[in-house]
C-alpha cells in the first residue's frame, strides 16, 4: 500500500519555521507584535506566492529594503533553515518503511525550497522519492501530480494520501481514488464527506495509517 505524503505542515512544521523567522525579522525591521501577527496572516501558511508576500513586506517595512527578488530568496532560505520534522514523524515513517510500504512526498511549492527541506530534515533517507509542483508544473489537487507520485510509488492495492490541506490533499486524493488521512491540527472538518481517517497531529495520523495497512494485510 503506497503512502503519499504532503510535506509542509504534515511532515515538517513549516508554519512554526516561518513564525520563528518572523519573530526575528520583524523586530529587525522596526516592527512590533502587531506587525508580526500581520506577517503571519499575510503568509497564509505558505500559500501566498512568495513574490506577493515579499512585495507586501517591502511596502510595509522600509527597513526590509526594496530588493523583492532578494527577499524572496531570503524567505525561502530562512524557512528551510528552521524546518524540522514534527515529533514522532521520523519514527512513524520508519515504521511504515519496515512494513514494506513505498513512501513518496507529493508537495506544492518551489522546487529548490522543497528539495532543500527534504534533504535538511533527513526525509530523503526515509522516502522512495518526491514529486514537487514547482518541478512538475502542476500542483495539488491536479490529478496529474498524484499520478506522477503513484508512478514513483509503484503498484499497491490501496494508496494513501496523508496531508493537512482539505482541498489540495484530501479532496485531491479522494478524487483520484486514494484513501485519505487528514492531519487536523485541531481544526474542524467542514465538507459533507469525510476522510478515511483523521488525527490531531502528524505522528498519530501516520500511526493510524500503519494500523490500517496491517489490518488489511
Amino acid at each position: 500500500m503506497p503512502v503519499l505524503l504532503d510535506l509542509d505542515d504534515t511532515l515538517v512544521d513549516r508554519s512554526g519555521a516561518f513564525a520563528r523567522w518572523a519573530a526575528e525579522a520583524v523586530p529587525a525591521w522596526g516592527g512590533d507584535a502587531g506587525d508580526e501577527e500581520w506577517l503571519l496572516h499575510a503568509d497564509g501558511r505558505g500559500r501566498t506566492p512568495r513574490e506577493v508576500l515579499a512585495q507586501r513586506i517591502v511596502d510595509r517595512f522600509p527597513a526590509a529594503g526594496s530588493d523583492v527578488d532578494g527577499l524572496v530568496a531570503t524567505l525561502r532560505r530562512e524557512v528551510v533553515a528552521r524546518n524540522d520534522c514534527y515529533p514522532g514523524v521520523v519514527a512513524r515513517l520508519r515504521e511504515l518503511g519496515d512494513l514494506g510500504e513505498s513512501l513518496v512526498v507529493v508537495t506544492n511549492g518551489d522546487a529548490w525550497q522543497q528539495r532543500a527541506t527534504i534533504d535538511r530534515t533527513g526525509l530523503a533517507d526515509l522516502v522512495t522519492g518526491s514529486v514537487i509542483s514547482g518541478a512538475l508544473g502542476v500542483k495539488k489537487p491536479d490529478a496529474r501530480i498524484f499520478a506522477a507520485a503513484r508512478e514513483i510509488a509503484g503498484p499497491g492495492r490501496t494508496t494513501w494520501m496523508v496531508g493537512d490541506d482539505i482541498e489540495a490533499d484530501m479532496a485531491g486524493g479522494r478524487a483520484v481514488g486514494l484513501a485519505t488521512a487528514w492531519v487536523t491540527h485541531g481544526r474542524p472538518w467542514t465538507p459533507a464527506w469525510s476522510p478515511t481517517l483523521q488525527g490531531q497531529d502528524p505522528a498519530d495520523v501516520l500511526a493510524a495509517v500503519a494500523r490500517a495497512i496491517r489490518a488489511a494485510a
